[in-house]
């Protein structure tokens, strides 16, 4: 059964490799889908990653929810595909200055359809310290003379496979570019699918709604929104197409920004899904 939630790494060459680099590499590629899963709005705590046992120098990540939620589950999924989506971009010497659409283009040549991915890996690739996990793997494998190549695959699909000779052009990649400084804080802004938790028809209080299957309070500042409130029925379990904003704060020890759980802002709110709807047809963002 092919899983979109694993990834298989392969160590090429004849002899054995030093045990440090099994286990540097893969705590880096540790780093990059926390790194990833909070982009996406995920607790940390609620991934769970799982390693193999090496067969013929390949090594499976695998990444799952400790939960039983459907939502949750494809959340494995969606981060691997960004990580995939990030080495890729990579390995192509294109990890910066490439708009989302230039991402949708490379990711398409690569056979990867799924629309979701270009927006994520374009906020993910826009972080320094995502290109420098990646950078640092390879510094990894090139001061192992035993691994020859590294081949990384996701269902049953090759990612990369670069050959030893090539581990020092990715070594320099980054330290040729130039990197800007990263602001302190950011909004960021995209639109989303939100199902409703808790309602609130009075004051200014904060709606609860279900975002990515991870829970967050917002607040509505769509005035022709509270105009359809008088005259339209809003029941927990419905859907909002919305347009979200959150504000992420740069951690300097994490190399990354940090979701404020307490920003999250709807801006506009574009469609209700009401519960009793066919919901095969609704597509979560």
């Amino acid at each position: 059964m092919i899983e979109n939630n694993q990834l298989t790494i392969k160590f090429g060459g004849d002899g054995n490799i030093k045990v440090e680099t099994l286990t540097e590499f893969l705590d880096n590629y540790k780093q990059l889908l926390y790194l990833i899963n909070n982009e996406l709005g995920y607790n940390p705590n609620d991934m769970v990653i799982e390693v193999s046992p090496p067969e013929n120098g390949s090594f499976k990540i695998k990444l799952k929810s400790k939960y039983k939620d459907l939502i949750l589950e494809k959340m494995g999924d969606l981060t691997v595909g960004t990580l995939v989506g990030l080495l890729i971009l990579f390995a192509t010497n294109a990890t910066q200055n490439k708009t989302e659409e230039e991402i949708k283009q490379i990711l398409e040549d690569k056979q990867i359809v799924d629309k979701e991915l270009p927006k994520i890996i374009y906020n993910v690739s826009q972080n320094s310290g995502a290109n420098q996990k990646i950078k640092q793997t390879f510094i990894i494998v090139n001061n192992d003379e035993n691994v020859k190549d590294l081949k990384i695959e996701q269902e049953e699909r090759e990612v990369i496979n670069i050959n030893r000779t090539e581990f020092p052009k990715f070594i320099d990649q980054i330290d040729t570019q130039e990197i800007e400084e990263l602001p302190e804080s950011d909004i960021l802004t995209d639109k989303a699918t939100l199902i409703i938790k808790t309602i609130h028809f009075e004051g200014h209080a904060k709606w609860a709604f279900v975002f990515r299957g991870y829970p967050i309070k917002a607040s509505i500042k769509d005035a022709d929104f509270f105009e359809r409130l008088k005259n339209e029925a809003f029941r927990k379990g419905d859907a909002l197409k919305v347009t979200l904003s959150r504000k992420r704060n740069y951690d300097e020890d994490l190399q990354t920004y940090i979701i404020d759980q307490n920003s999250y802002v709807i801006e506009k709110v574009y469609e209700h899904i009401s519960k009793s709807d066919n919901q095969n047809r609704l597509k979560f963002e």
